[in-house]
């Protein structure tokens, strides 16, 4: 017992250094990608000369040229990140030089979502968050490893969306399954600390801030809409989510260089960038949009076969980049699609729009990954509308049978079951 005792003491300073570690590569990834998201539209707003398209084809070009080059030189780089970690903590993978992918994947997500490509940036934070973990247990102890792997991966999703409750429940519900104490004791330290780290840097305030007059106190007499709410983003949750699978098998059997199916997506950028530049990047800027602004309804699906088709495209070339952000995004379009149709309808008042943005988020997560308490858990915190919480436990529970009863697999095990790594 006093050996074990000690264990757990050791392992959560350990843990408590991974989130450390994990809080300030998040934070530059997230300050990096703001960034980029603000400066891509004013340059995209300036090209108009031949002189100026020139420049631009030119640094796409250089530009799917960096991509390619990374994927091929480092095959652990593409996709997200999140089936490469489920392999390694299940044992049938290894994370191959974990500092140089770190190092190249950073820089490669930067680029890609920098551009505008539509693709998210938390899937990569907890493979970022993995590789913290696996480059500490080198230096304290191999015994350890496979914990702080874990503590790794639960900072990084913690880290990149300010959600400490939601970062542990997902490495539960979505790496790990089986937690050993230890486990949990370096998960949620990593964490909390992951987060706090954040917070220092960004400030104590919730990724999408929203302000709503209604309070569903009591969501069992608003039963029948809610459980309507999560049939419809049920049955979206399960044609996205094979509609990506779908798209890897046609950039597969495209035979080209892998450079030209990157430059695909690319060369749409400036055209998507110069008409409908709230489609491009990760979809917060959208998010953000649709809940601070009503958006007319003919633009609200515009945005959502844009946001979708142009994650499809990105999303198949499997260049670094996660898909959980364009998942919530086409969640809270969706939300307003159903909120539109059933003001319109008489069905309920202008105020539920901004409660259903948010619970199509909560609903188009769960269908998709098949994790409904980490999608409940992760809209609250996202959004700091903590007295939601059943609401959202009971929407999201409805799109994941939705996603059962019509046969939706779980994205990122769907991912991991594949031939090649995504």
């Amino acid at each position: 017992m006093k050996i074990r005792r000690r264990f757990r003491i050791r392992i959560f300073f350990e843990g408590a250094l991974v989130g450390i570690f994990a809080g300030v590569i998040i934070s530059i990834l997230r300050y990096t990608i703001d960034l980029t998201d603000e400066y891509r539209a004013i340059f995209l707003k300036k090209i108009s000369s031949a002189e100026e398209i020139f420049i631009t084809i030119f640094l796409i070009i250089l530009l799917a040229k960096f991509l390619s080059f990374a994927m091929e030189f480092d095959k652990q780089i593409g996709g997200s990140g999140v089936p490469q970690i489920k392999k390694i903590i299940q044992g049938k993978e290894k994370m191959i030089k974990p500092l140089r992918l770190l190092i190249l994947k950073i820089f490669s997500v930067i680029l890609a979502i920098g551009a505008g490509m539509s693709l998210g940036r938390a899937g990569v934070a907890v493979q970022f968050g993995a590789c913290v973990g696996e480059i500490f247990s080198k230096i304290f102890s191999k015994v350890s490893e496979k914990i702080l792997l874990a503590a790794g991966a639960s900072a990084g999703f913690s880290a990149v969306f300010s959600a400490p409750l939601a970062g542990v429940i997902f490495c539960i519900e979505e790496l790990h399954k089986k937690f050993s104490a230890e486990t949990l004791v370096a998960t949620v330290t990593a964490s909390v600390t992951a987060t706090a780290v954040v917070e220092i840097i960004f400030g104590v305030r919730p990724i999408f801030e929203t302000i709503t007059s209604v309070q569903v106190t009591d969501p069992l007499k608003n039963f029948l809409y809610f459980v309507m709410l999560g049939i419809f983003i049920g049955i979206i949750g399960v044609i996205f989510s094979k509609f990506l699978l779908k798209s890897l098998e046609i950039y597969e059997r495209i035979k080209i260089k892998l450079f030209f199916k990157i430059l695909i997506p690319l060369m749409l950028i400036v055209p998507i960038g110069k008409n409908f530049p709230e489609i491009l990047s990760c979809g917060n800027i959208l998010v953000d949009e649709i809940l601070s602004e009503k958006i007319l309804f003919p633009m609200l699906l515009i945005f959502f076969a844009g946001k979708i088709l142009f994650t499809l495209i990105c999303f198949g070339t499997n260049v670094p980049g996660g898909i959980i952000l364009p998942i919530l995004t086409v969640g809270a379009i969706s939300g307003n699609i159903f909120a539109e149709v059933g003001i319109n309808l008489n069905l309920f008042s202008a105020e539920w729009a901004t409660l259903f943005i948010i619970f199509g988020m909560a609903a188009m997560y769960s269908a998709v990954t098949k994790s409904p308490i980490t999608g409940s858990i992760l809209i609250m915190e996202l959004t700091g509308q903590f007295t939601f919480l059943l609401t959202l436990i009971i929407i999201s529970i409805v799109a994941y049978m939705t996603s059962e009863i019509f046969g939706g697999e779980a994205i990122f095990s769907a991912l991991m079951s594949r031939k090649k790594t995504e």
